[in-house]
């Protein structure tokens, strides 16, 4: 597995595993392959609970590493798509 933000190699992914290089989570809703802001909660897979912050550590059980780069230059727009859709959550 490889981080989605920097590439480094990381051996597995449980709740608490930061990568090596970068220091980001990597168990979080942004670095997910069902990650999809245009889904209902920003989740492709049935989830019950909205996940306010989406690149914090979460819990959830449908986790697995997206194999795609994740762009950092895109976080405030999805920062602003996220503070809008939780008005209505």
């Amino acid at each position: 597995m490889n981080c989605p933000y920097c590439g480094a190699r990381v051996d597995g992914v449980y709740y608490s595993t930061t990568c090596p290089q970068c220091g980001k989570a990597l168990h979080s809703c942004v670095s997910c392959k069902f990650y999809s802001p245009q889904s209902h909660y920003g989740c492709r897979e049935n989830v019950d609970e909205l996940v306010q912050d989406k690149q914090r550590q979460n819990f959830c059980d449908s986790f697995s590493l997206t194999d795609k780069k994740i762009e950092n230059s895109d976080s405030g727009r999805q920062q602003a798509i996220d503070a809008f859709n939780s008005l209505f959550s």
